[in-house]
C-alpha cells in the first residue's frame, strides 16, 4: 500500500484493520508521528498522544478506560497542533465502553485524530463502523522461514501418515512429546513478539496483551495445520486414506480456533487441538 497517501491526510476517525495486529500498530505509529511531528520513537512519550489497551487477562476495555478518554479528547493540546488518541484491539471494547465512545465520534474536536486498531473490525458496533474512514493495512509478504514450526509439521506430518496408511494406533508418548515441542514453541514465539516491554504499560495491560500474542499465535499455528492438511488431501496418491479424516479434522480445528476466541488458555488450547486429533484417528474404521 502507499503509506504517504494516507500519511499525508488529517483525518478526525479511522478504523484501521489488518490480518496482523503488530502490522497495524506500525503503521498507526508512524501515522501518528507525521501528525504530531515528532519521530516514531517520540510518539508514545508525547504529551498529545494518548493510548487505551485491553486489561486483565480477559483483554477488556472497560467504560471507566473510555471516560477518562472522552476526557483528555476535550482537553486543549499541551503543544500547538493535534492531539492524537489510539484504542488498541478495539473490538474488546464492552458494551458500555463503546457507548460512551459513539458520543465522542459523533462529536469529535477539530484538532483530534482518533484511530480505532483492530484485525476483527466487524465485531465492532455497526454504529461505530460507520462513523470512522475504513482503512485496511495489509501485511508485507515475508519471505523469512519458520523453520522451527516447519520441522514440527514435518514430524506432525508423519504421525498422521504412520495412522493413516498402516492402520496403527496413535502412540500417546509421541503425540504429547509433539504438545510439548509446540507449547516450548510458542512461548519463544509469543517473547519474541512482545509488544509490552517498557514500564510505560502497567501490569493489567502486560496481562492482556501477552493474552492477544497468545491468540493471535495459536490460529497461526492453526491455519498453518490446515493448510498442510488440504496439502495432502490434495495429494491422494502421495498421502493415501488422508481424506476420509479430513472432514473431522478440519471440524476439531475449528473448535479449538472458536476456543481461542473466548480467551481459552493457550497450554489448554494446544493440549485440546491434540486430543483432537487423537480422538478422530482412533474412530477410524
Amino acid at each position: 500500500m502507499n503509506k504517504e497517501a494516507y500519511f499525508s491526510k488529517i483525518p478526525q476517525s479511522v478504523l484501521v484493520c489488518g490480518s496482523d495486529f503488530k502490522t497495524l500498530c506500525t503503521f498507526v505509529g508512524q501515522w501518528s508521528a507525521r501528525l504530531l511531528a515528532v519521530s516514531e520513537a517520540e510518539v508514545a512519550k508525547c504529551p498529545d498522544f494518548h493510548a487505551v489497551w485491553p486489561t486483565g487477562k480477559m483483554r477488556q476495555i472497560s467504560v471507566d478506560a473510555l471516560r477518562e478518554f472522552n476526557r483528555n479528547v476535550y482537553v486543549t493540546a499541551h503543544r500547538d497542533g493535534r492531539k492524537v488518541f489510539v484504542i488498541y484491539e478495539a473490538d474488546r471494547l464492552n458494551g458500555a465502553a463503546a457507548n460512551a465512545l459513539l458520543k465522542t465520534l459523533e462529536e469529535p474536536t477539530a484538532d483530534t485524530s482518533i484511530f480505532l486498531v483492530t484485525v476483527r473490525p466487524y465485531d465492532l458496533l455497526p454504529t461505530l463502523r460507520s462513523r470512522c474512514w475504513f482503512v485496511q493495512v495489509n501485511e508485507a509478504a515475508s519471505e523469512e522461514r519458520d523453520e522451527v514450526l516447519e520441522a514440527w509439521l514435518l514430524d506432525f506430518k508423519q504421525q498422521i501418515l504412520t495412522v493413516c496408511m498402516h492402520k496403527s494406533d496413535v502412540s500417546p508418548m509421541q503425540m504429547y512429546g509433539l504438545l510439548y515441542r509446540l507449547q516450548a514453541y510458542l512461548s519463544k514465539k509469543i517473547e519474541n513478539l512482545s509488544l509490552a516491554s517498557d514500564e510505560s504499560f502497567s501490569e493489567e495491560e502486560q496481562a492482556a496483551q501477552k493474552a492477544g500474542l497468545e491468540k493471535q499465535c495459536l490460529q497461526g499455528i492453526f491455519r498453518a495445520v490446515e493448510r498442510m492438511l488440504s496439502a495432502m488431501v490434495r495429494n491422494p496418491q502421495t498421502f493415501p486414506s488422508t481424506a476420509e479424516f479430513y472432514p473431522r479434522w478440519v471440524s476439531a480445528l475449528e473448535q479449538c480456533y472458536r476456543r481461542t476466541e473466548v480467551n481459552f488458555g493457550a497450554v489448554a488450547a494446544l493440549e485440546a487441538f491434540m486430543l483432537s486429533f487423537c480422538s478422530v484417528v482412533s474412530q477410524k474404521a
